[in-house]
Formats: C-alpha cells, structure tokens, sequence
C-alpha cells in the first residue's frame, strides 16, 4: 500500500486495513498488564527535624478493583551512611511488575545517628506501610524486608527482632514491625572480623564504616557495642524469627561470603528456615543479584511465604 493510498483513506477503512500493513503493527492488551507507579519522596517520619522518606512503586494495572498486594522494604547498602535512594529504582519496578508494592527507605545516617538508629527506622518504615495501607494498596499481612551490603544487616536486624522491645521506637507504636520473610543479599553479618574485610584498609577503626556506625570507635576495643550489630546473636532456637533467602557473590572481596556463610550455619544450627546462594564470580553489588533471572528466585521465594 502507498503513501498516497493510506493518506487518502478515512479511519474506518484504515482499521480495517491494518493487519494488511506492513509498518503498522496491532497489540492486544488483556487486562493483566502491571507496572510500577512510582510514588516519589513520601515522608514516613520527622526525626531530628529532618524528614526522613521512601521512594516507592505501586502496581499499577487495568484492574480497578480493590486489589491489595504484598509489599517489601527495601534497605539500600551504603556502609551505613547516606545513602543513594535512586540506585536501585530500576529493580523495585521489576518487583513492582511482579505485583509487589516495593519502598526503598532513607534511614538516618551514621554520622548523625549511631546504632540502632538505622534499625529504627526500618521497623517505622515497615509500620508505616501498615498505617497506610489503603493509600499504597497493600495488604498489611503481607510485609516482607529486603536488604543489600549494610541494608542487608538492618534488614536481618529488624526482621529478627520486630515487635520484640528491642531497638524500637513508639512511632506508629500501634501497628507492628513483623515481617513475614526477610531477603540478604551479601550482608554484613559481623564487624568484628577483619579478614572478612580485606580491601577496608582501617577495618575496625574508629573512622571505618563499623566504627562511625557503634560512635566513633574501634570495634575490637567496644565489644559491647560492636556484638550488637552482629546478627548471630540474635539468631536462637527458642526465638520465633521469619524464613531467610540469603545470596553472596564467591568473588566478593568487600563482604567476604564468610560473613553469609557464618550466618547460614548459625541459622541452620538454631533449626531456622534458610535458603541460601552463593553466586559465581559475582562481586560486591554485581548486576547478577538484580537480573531477572535472580528475580524470579526472590519473587518464588516471597510468595512462598504469603500467608
């Protein structure tokens, strides 16, 4: 068909035509299609006087009913500094298509607030999805935390220990902090074992990630303060704790897979619930844990904890 004979013909006639051109294509949409509505800078609390925010993806799909769907707190690794809430916008829309509401946390800095400042905030965090439920469309039984690098050790933390009168707050005090699985990717497990650091040259120091994190100090000489953070000692036979999938990149040298390791037989020695990968060749925040590939993992293993 030519130029002049499609510019010449009326509308009635070029849809019934079209499947017969050969530039013009014709998709069919069922009903099914989900995507993530991205829902920017949402202020979950005021601490200090700074406001404190998730960026969050909604699903988003034909489907008009009153349709909730499970949610996960997503807790960004930065060393337990600022942190860069954007980096991973990429991969909550992928869950978000995959029908989760998905809220990446900005929790208080190290610098300006020490441990368990940071736990804290995800227990807020996680309430505050409670609180507003009908808002963001999720359903409030359904909660689950994930957490890479440093966000990977609050995100254990606060899934270990929600609802337990333990690194807490009373904001939103009347909803609760319990998850229903937690997700670790290459997390920091221990900060008291130097050779599962070995490219942090001042491991341990007062000026280290670790050492800011506990105040300032070294974390060999506060042990104290340093065994807080460490999640082993929170894992107990006797402590009802939500299911674990655990990854680590075998090529990490940031996060040694030890610190996972460690972790996965403590678990598996207090009989709780564990999966756990260890990735070939995949480095400290390697593409490779946010493939889709990985996602389909992180996805079965979610909804195989939907109650």
């Amino acid at each position: 068909m030519t130029g002049e004979e499609i510019k010449n013909m009326n509308f009635e006639d070029f849809r019934a035509q079209v499947e017969s051109m050969e530039e013009v294509g014709k998709i069919t949409a069922d009903g099914t299609e989900m995507y993530g509505l991205y829902k920017h800078d949402v202020v979950y609390v005021n601490r200090d006087g700074i406001e404190r925010t998730l960026q969050m993806m909604v699903p988003e799909s034909a489907d008009k009913t009153e349709k909730t769907y499970p949610a996960i707190l997503y807790v960004q690794g930065s060393a337990w500094m600022k942190q860069d809430n954007y980096k991973r916008l990429g991969a909550m829309a992928d869950l978000a298509r995959r029908g989760f509401v998905t809220a990446i946390l900005q929790y208080r800095e190290s610098d300006l607030a020490v441990f368990p400042a940071q736990v804290e905030d995800a227990k807020t965090g996680i309430r505050f999805l409670r609180k507003n439920v009908e808002e963001y469309r999720i359903d409030p039984d359904q909660i689950f935390i994930l957490g890479d690098s440093s966000g990977g050790n609050t995100a254990f933390l606060a899934g270990v220990t929600a609802d337990q009168d333990l690194m807490d707050t009373d904001v939103y005090g009347e909803y609760s902090s319990k998850v229903n699985a937690i997700v670790d990717f290459y997390g920091v497990s221990c900060v008291q074992i130097k050779e599962d650091f070995p490219t942090t040259l001042n491991q341990g120091e007062p000026d280290s990630p670790e050492g800011k994190l506990i105040g300032g100090k070294n974390v060999y000489e506060y042990p104290e303060l340093s065994g807080a953070v460490t999640c082993m000692n929170y894992v107990k036979k006797d402590t009802e704790m939500p299911p674990v999938l655990m990854m680590h990149g075998l090529a990490d040298d940031l996060v040694a897979p030890e610190q996972s390791i460690r972790l996965y037989k403590k678990l598996r020695e207090e009989e709780k619930e564990v999966e756990f990968y260890l990735i070939e060749n995949a480095k400290h925040g390697d593409p490779a844990f946010w493939t889709e590939k990985n996602m389909d993992i992180v996805e079965k293993f979610l909804k195989a904890h939907i109650n």
